[in-house]
């Protein structure tokens, strides 16, 4: 056992369901823990060193044995708590059994590296139980003092104020209000006749706390029924923002931000389903020059700020390229991101020019239950037989009232890499609804 060993820890559901101020009702709970837990079985790439994982329970062993030997290494000792809240990190501390599996995992490691999903209370507690062991704890996130950054960062405020403190840094235009006929108002004013605003919460995850106002009547009526089911607007201030057309392409940069030297910086270009993000392209030359010069600049000046605020870990900055041809700030993540499996595996194959292209939820048929082993797993395989990487992430949500697929590929190009996702939805859902489709053309790559 090495003196030295990381602990991967996906603790996205206590992320995105710390926030204090808001009263979140059971359903938007459930939506929230699910959409976490599903992308919590990223987290298997986000290390490929000596290391140690811990996964929701209902992980399926079958994908985690497929996509190690697809990598070239062996699974790693994982530990699985009993779920008694759907907090993976929560459950953990209040699991015995698990805790002392952890400890046996982690041998006689004297410092425990933490790769998490970013800042909130019970990471903290747990890296205290193994300080109490007499471990090092090296967190990957701010020191409890500073956790208030991440707080800060997170929020849609951030960006507002970061457009005074860096130059460079454009958001849309927009107005910040505190009351109902305050919002009716700004949308008014914003929207125009006609036109279109997006309304923000301070706290948005998941697709829940932005929402289009505007297009006429039926837009305004729209939105506020909106805005009666979405929890994430039931509290002020939100913002109001004109509404930017934008290519399709939606610029992104994550920033690991350390106590010392240059930013390490890695670029994505978006794709974008209404105001969610849904998939990314990652690689050489995914950003054009020009693009690609300003959102240099902006992720170093981020970088600063934030470390001159004590923040710690990786953030991203989330951009549109307006038609206009001006680059704007919509969000700032102040944490891992879904871009970090990719920036991973890209990182396994820098002697290569590999575009990586990857899609968190691809949607499947209700024509039947997928299954891994029956309709996934053939499809990879023959992959796989021909040297493509290419890597299922998000199996359990196979199982969820609305069944989808995570995808990741590596490929020489953006084209090809998303040609052949494209491929593997299609593939998949001929499968379940029990229909044979081979794939469609041959395809280049080698397999890690």
């Amino acid at each position: 056992m090495p003196d030295t060993i990381d602990l991967v820890v996906p603790n996205i559901v206590e992320f995105n369901l710390r926030r204090g101020l808001l009263d979140l009702d059971p359903g938007v709970e459930r939506d929230l823990a699910e959409h976490g837990t599903n992308l919590a079985d990223q987290c298997v790439f986000w290390s490929d060193r000596e290391r140690v994982l811990v996964l929701p329970a209902g992980y399926s062993a079958d994908w985690l044995a497929d996509v190690h030997a697809g990598l070239g290494s062996a699974v790693p000792p994982v530990v699985a708590p009993e779920p008694a809240t759907g907090r993976l990190v929560q459950d953990l501390l209040a699991d015995e059994r698990a805790l002392a599996e952890l400890s046996a995992a982690l041998g006689g490691a004297r410092e425990v590296r933490f790769v998490s999903w970013g800042a909130e209370p019970a990471l903290y507690a747990l890296a205290t139980v193994l300080r109490a062991q007499g471990r090092t704890v090296r967190l990957d996130v701010p020191a409890p003092g500073d956790a208030w950054a991440c707080e800060y960062l997170e929020s849609k405020q951030s960006c507002a104020d970061l457009a005074a403190h860096l130059p460079g840094f454009r958001v849309p235009k927009g107005l910040s209000v505190t009351g109902w006929e305050q919002l009716r108002g700004a949308i008014g004013a914003i929207a125009g006749d006609g036109g279109r605003a997006v309304v923000k919460s301070m706290y948005g995850v998941g697709g829940y706390g932005s929402a289009l106002a505007g297009g006429g009547a039926d837009g305004i009526a729209r939105f506020w029924q909106t805005l009666r089911r979405d929890p994430f607007f039931g509290t002020f201030p939100l913002a109001v923002q004109e509404y930017v057309e934008h290519t399709p392409e939606c610029p992104a940069v994550d920033v690991l931000v350390t106590g010392e030297g240059p930013p390490r910086l890695e670029y994505s270009v978006l794709g974008v389903d209404g105001l969610r993000y849904r998939s990314l392209l990652l690689g050489p030359d995914v950003l054009e020059p020009g693009p690609k010069e300003r959102i240099t600049a902006l992720g170093t000046a981020v970088h600063g700020f934030a470390r001159s605020l004590g923040f710690r870990g990786w953030l991203s900055v989330d951009c549109l390229l307006g038609l206009d041809g001006e680059l704007y700030v919509t969000e700032i993540n102040a944490r891992r991101t879904g871009a970090m499996h990719a920036i991973a595996l890209a990182e396994r194959w820098a002697g290569e020019r590999v575009v990586v292209h990857s899609h968190d939820a691809l949607p499947l048929r209700l024509a039947g239950v997928p299954s891994y082993t029956a309709h996934v797993r053939p499809v990879f395989e023959a992959l796989w037989a021909k040297g493509v990487r290419a890597y299922p992430t998000t199996v359990r949500a196979l199982g969820r009232h609305r069944p989808s697929l995570g995808v990741i590929v590596g490929a020489a190009g953006a084209e090809e890499a998303e040609g052949i996702a494209e491929e593997i939805h299609r593939a998949v859902n001929a499968a379940v609804a029990g229909a044979v489709a081979p794939l469609a053309r041959p395809t280049a790559g080698s397999r890690s």
